[in-house]
């Protein structure tokens, strides 16, 4: 007994000494914490100070009585970027550099080690009435920072505290007590908090230290002491003196009263209690000496060991089924209820139901009820299903309800035994509600064995190929097979199949009419709970169709309408595959650039009609005159490029060349009109003259340019004469490197307008730049030069970061403004910097992302595919919108265009200029927006200038259009004037 009182003296005392210790601290860390953030407050409004006084005015020194080291004062002057203007305290060099967020403590590394920072916007006036906007950046010096960690520990009353980043002791201040260096030492060490034990006075933890604004990174370790230990020794001190005190008043009263009764009565009892155990029904009691006390103790410890292992079986048995188990007597009152009965009607509370009217009471059951009565009277139930509702869940239960009975066969009691059915109940329904799902989904469904053999397939399958369920059990799907994939197709898909658990895709199959269609197929391996494979289910969609909207799209998109000769798109990835082909094989290939002479004349004067009979006939004689491995593709107009492969010397290309002028200059004959053209012709071979598309096509549209200057009807070679233009462009590239560095190229802003709404509805922004004699320069020019020559990611960051300041400058004047595009290049777009250059601008001008638009073409985004859906997402998860710029003239896959996250589509203004003219042109805008309205993506129309136009592109529900028809690009001042212009134009 004295031994009990002393363990649980000495633990309790332990427990209560180490709470008593964690509170001490962790109340001694707090005060140090609050004592950390009221300083940063302080130093905080002294940085605002600072902003707030200019410089003249600042006779004090702000940093005086803070704990800051250094401030540095940045003025933000309009147009420019942050203006050092003074330095306050100990500066270090790095220390100059902005942070990306305000008002906000972070840990920045300096050459004298980590500092905490902070960065604050302030605006404030003159003395002459003006805003000034400042932003104030101050430090602290957290290496060997001594005031700093004894005002900490001046203000918590430690012995010591160390300030830790990264496991590096950054500055301490200790006491000089013995005991105190090695308590911290082993909180450093082990990373936990050391109790003091017996003896000893200095306990030690570390804790984070966290701060109002910001997060530090950084932890205090902190020493203290208590006077629990003193408390510990003197309640250690009395417990054995009482445990000692209890032990003589025990033993004295126990030796009484054991020579007292044992003497009378032990051997009665072990008589009786060895017969009780060998089953004697004469068994007597007689008296028995101390030796026989002990037998006695023995014997009736088996006895109560065997009852007690029984009686555990019995109960573990009882409890540990997941059936609710419920008995009470004849009386009602409740003697049985097992654990599963409790969690099943939630009765946290059992003492609240002492008989079975209190149960029904909770649950109210009237067929139960009956059931129960009925066993009283002694009518057993042997399957009642209920329903009960909990607060939880729902659960469906069948009961089993039996009479007790006596040993006279009288009814003593019922007893109640459950079987949970919800999961099965569960299971029911969800199979019901999966077979109405399979019979009635659009889709079809196949269900197949682990052999491939088909089990089951749904209405729409036979809907889709005409199999009936009874035709197709037991086969093989591949009795539908086309035959227009190879066996490697089925291998390679059976292989991801088998490997990634799915495989989806495109596959032909055939009907049972013969008729072959495509699908779209998913099919996924079911597998048990033990990974072995049992079913596969496969899930299909005729897109028969589809595949037809997507070839005539694809048909309007490639090729032109007009002569069936390639268009432009189809041009540019034929030349594609060419040079691709070219560098390989080491070959040389020459692009033609054909151009009509006087062919607007004739087209003025006799009509389009005759216009377009002429260019087709044109079309036939270029396929006449080039070879079948060669192209012949209409750019526009009147307009024709020629790709010749496999040239074996400059003399064939003349030959070629030389036959097409001959060609078309022959006259011909429509409605009864001789007509007579001519064609220049422009040549560009590669590699002599460019070794990409875009060197060869605009050489040879130089070498065309120079055929017309030459007279016309007559072809010339691009040669190093016609380089003057690319030395022109170069003197260009310096002149931009010169206004980058001054700043002085800004955007203009273009309104877009809705012509069914009347009103504008956004903004695109412009680069525009004027030479140092107020000359403007046409971004026509000045924007390829700064893509050849490296300077467009510049040039765009520029334009990025004056839009945002404008979108802020709109947003605090509460100017309506829609949103705002900006043109991203494709070296911007594949700039690993571009995200973060997006987010800082918008977050340095604290604007809603949603105001602010970009702009990629589709020849940006068909470079690498996968990349541009993850930076595109990238973006769009930034809130931001997408458009595509020029759409029409680049080369997409309308397979992939669905799976851009594009918000707009801006039709290119080379489809607008002539879409009044063009029949080619209309059908092309037609079909873009037709399927940009399936495809739920908006539709912008660039480069609109007639009324003629917006008329036509109002009748296709295309009414967003942009073009100087309405607004030419402004000034960022100049917009809210123009804006509310043009909603005052359409009203009148």
């Amino acid at each position: 007994m004295s031994v009990l009182l002393l363990q649980v003296s000495y633990k309790n005392a332990k427990e209560a000494l180490q709470f008593e210790q964690i509170e001490q601290l962790s109340r001694t860390h707090e005060i140090a914490q609050q004592y950390l953030n009221f300083r940063l407050k302080e130093a905080k409004q002294s940085l605002v100070t600072i902003g707030s006084v200019s410089n003249d005015e600042m006779t004090f020194n702000p940093l005086k009585n803070t704990i800051l080291d250094y401030a540095l004062w940045f003025e933000l002057e309009q147009g420019e970027g942050p203006v050092l203007k003074k330095t306050f305290g100990s500066t270090v060099e790095g220390a100059q550099t902005l942070l990306f967020k305000n008002e906000h403590w972070e840990l920045e590394q300096t050459p004298k080690g980590p500092a905490l920072v902070i960065q604050i916007h302030v605006v404030s006036e003159n003395k002459n009435g003006e805003k000034r906007n400042s932003l104030v950046k101050g430090g602290i010096y957290l290496k060997n920072n001594f005031s700093l960690v004894h005002g900490l520990r001046s203000a918590s009353h430690a012995y010591a505290h160390y300030i830790i980043q990264d496991n590096t002791v950054l500055v301490s201040s200790l006491s000089l007590e013995e005991g105190v260096e090695e308590t911290a030492q082993l909180v450093l060490e082990h990373k936990d908090p050391v109790f003091a034990q017996l003896g000893e006075f200095f306990s030690g933890d570390i804790l984070p230290l966290r701060l109002e604004d910001g997060k530090s990174g950084l932890y205090l370790v902190t020493v203290s002491t208590t006077q629990g230990s003193q408390n510990w020794q003197e309640s250690f001190k009395r417990t054995i003196l009482f445990g000692l005190l209890c032990s003589l008043v025990i033993c004295i009263a126990g030796t009484y009263f054991l020579h007292f009764w044992t003497h009378h009565s032990i051997r009665k009892l072990l008589d009786y209690a060895a017969g009780v155990r060998m089953g004697r029904q004469d068994i007597r009691y007689k008296p028995g000496t101390i030796y026989e006390f002990n037998s006695v103790g023995k014997v009736i410890e088996e006895m109560v060991g065997e009852l007690s292992e029984q009686s555990k079986y019995i109960t573990d048995m009882f409890e540990a089924g997941n059936s609710p188990i419920i008995a009470w007597d004849k009386d009602g009152s409740i003697r049985v209820m097992n654990n599963a009965m409790q969690r099943i009607f939630d009765l946290n509370n059992i003492d609240q139901i002492k008989t079975i009217d209190d149960f029904f009471a909770l649950y109210p059951d009237s067929d139960a009820r009956v059931a129960c009565q009925d066993a009283h009277a002694g009518k057993a139930t042997p399957a009642l299903e209920t329903i009960t509702k909990t607060h939880n869940r729902t659960y469906y239960i069948v009961w089993s309800i039996t009479p007790v009975r006596d040993i006279q066969e009288n009814i003593s009691g019922v007893i109640c035994i459950g079987q949970d059915v919800t999961e099965r109940r569960l299971a029911e329904g969800n199979l019901r509600l999966s077979s109405t799902v399979f019979d009635n989904t659009a889709e079809g469904i196949i269900i197949t064995d682990h052999n491939a053999e088909i089990i089951d397939v749904n209405t729409a399958f036979s809907e889709i190929t005409g199999f009936s369920r009874e035709e197709v059990i037991g086969q093989n799907p591949r009795l539908m097979k086309s035959g227009r994939h190879s066996s490697e197709f089925y291998d390679e898909m059976w292989r991801k199949l088998n490997t990634n658990g799915f495989w989806r895709g495109e596959i032909w199959d055939r009907r049972k009419n013969g008729e072959e269609f495509p699908k779209w197929l998913s099919i996924n391996a079911c597998r048990n709970e033990k990974g072995k494979l049992t079913h596969y289910v496969a899930v299909f969609s005729d897109i028969t169709d589809k595949k037809a909207d997507e070839e005539k799209l694809e048909q309007l998109a490639h090729f032109d309408h007009l002569t069936g000769l390639p268009n432009r798109i189809l041009f540019q990835d034929r030349l594609h595959t060419a040079l691709a082909r070219s560098r390989r094989e080491k070959a040389h290939l020459a692009v033609l650039f054909v151009d009509l002479d006087r062919f607007k004349q004739i087209n003025d004067t006799l009509g389009h009609r005759v216009g377009d009979l002429l260019l087709k006939e044109v079309s036939k004689r270029l396929l006449f005159s080039i070879r079948e491995i060669d192209t012949v593709a209409r750019l526009s107009g009147d307009e024709f490029t020629v790709i010749l492969t496999d040239i074996s010397s400059i003399e064939a290309v003349e030959l070629i060349a030389s036959r097409i002028v001959k060609s078309l200059g022959a006259p011909y004959f429509f409605e009864g009109h001789e007509l007579f053209v001519s064609a220049s012709v422009g040549i560009a071979i590669y590699p002599t003259d460019g070794e990409n598309s875009v060197d060869l096509l605009r050489h040879a549209d130089v070498a065309m340019y120079h055929a017309k200057e030459k007279g016309r009807n007559n072809y010339q070679f691009f040669n190093a004469e016609m380089n003057e233009k690319a030395q022109s462009q170069l003197s260009l590239a310096n002149k931009l490197r010169v206004a980058l560095n001054r700043k002085i190229i800004h955007p203009h802003y273009q309104l877009k307008v809705d012509t069914q709404l009347g009103k504008p509805v956004g903004l695109e922004a412009l680069a525009r730049w004027n030479d140092e004699r107020g000359k403007p320069i046409s971004p026509v020019h000045f924007i390829p030069v700064a893509e050849e020559h490296g300077l467009i990611g510049r040039l765009g960051k520029s334009v990025l970061n004056q839009v945002c300041i404008q979108i802020r400058m709109w947003q605090d004047m509460d100017v309506e403004f829609g949103s705002v595009a900006v043109n991203l290049s494709a070296q911007q777009f594949r700039d690993a910097n571009l995200l973060n250059d997006i987010k800082e601008a918008i977050e340095d001008n604290r604007i809603d992302p949603t105001s602010l638009e970009v702009e990629v073409t589709e020849n940006m985004v068909m470079d690498d595919v996968e990349d541009a859906i993850r930076i595109l997402n990238d973006i769009k998860e930034m809130g931001l919108k997408i458009a595509i710029d020029d759409f029409g003239t680049g080369y997409s896959s309308l397979s992939y265009l669905k799976r851009f996250p594009v918000d707009t589509l801006k039709i290119d203004r080379t489809f607008i200029r002539d879409l009044t003219v063009d029949n080619d042109d209309a059908a092309i805008v037609s079909a873009i927006v037709s399927m940009a309205q399936k495809l739920e993506i908006n539709v912008v129309a660039e480069g609109v200038e007639t009324q003629e136009q917006v008329e036509f592109l109002r009748s296709i529900n295309c009414n967003v259009v942009q073009g100087f028809l309405y607004a030419k690009p402004c000034a960022g001042g100049e917009v809210p004037l123009v804006w509310h212009r043009m909603i005052e134009e359409f009203k009148e």
